[in-house]
Parts: structure tokens; C-alpha cells; sequence
């Protein structure tokens, strides 16, 4: 069950940065001062939208940055064991 709000989670916020109105985009893509306005007010309200989910739902937010810190821990371990294989057999190499 936590997986499936998690993946929501991530979901919502791919979808955040999704254009609301795709023509309003292609009108304004031909001007490239144009583009970068809506590319930083589109990230602007992204924040505000995403600061505004994790006040309303923090048990969610706390279990992301749960589920990173476990990967981020599952990642170093996997690199330190590894580390340790390659060191091992460049120090003692097959003849």
C-alpha cells in the first residue's frame, strides 16, 4: 500500500510540471524569452504546489524521504561491497 502512494506521489509531481494549456505553449515556444518564462514560472508554482501537498499530507512526504534514504543507503552498500570485489581482484590477479 505505501508503494502505491509513493508512486502517486511521484506521479503528481511529474505532473506538475506538465504545461496546462499545450497551445498557450506552441505560441509562445517561437520567442525563446518567452519559453524561459514559462519554463521558470511553470517551476515556481511547481514549488509552491509541491510545499503546499507536503503541508497537507506530511506522513507521505516523510515516507519519500524515507524510501530515498533507504536507497541511498541500499546504493552505498551495493558500491562499498563492489568496490571491495574490484579491489580484490586487481590486487590478486589470475595468472
Amino acid at each position: 500500500m505505501g508503494f502505491i502512494f509513493k508512486s502517486l506521489f511521484w506521479v503528481g509531481i511529474v505532473l506538475l510540471f506538465l504545461p496546462r494549456d499545450p497551445s498557450a505553449l506552441k505560441s509562445f515556444a517561437k520567442t525563446p524569452s518567452n519559453m524561459a518564462r514559462i519554463s521558470t514560472s511553470a517551476v515556481v508554482d511547481a514549488a509552491s504546489a509541491g510545499a503546499g501537498f507536503c503541508q497537507a499530507r506530511p506522513e507521505i512526504c516523510e515516507s519519500a524521504v524515507q524510501t530515498g534514504s533507504a536507497g541511498r543507503d541500499i546504493v552505498s552498500a551495493v558500491a562499498t561491497t563492489l568496490s571491495g570485489h574490484f579491489r580484490q581482484k586487481h590486487e590478486n590477479p589470475v595468472q
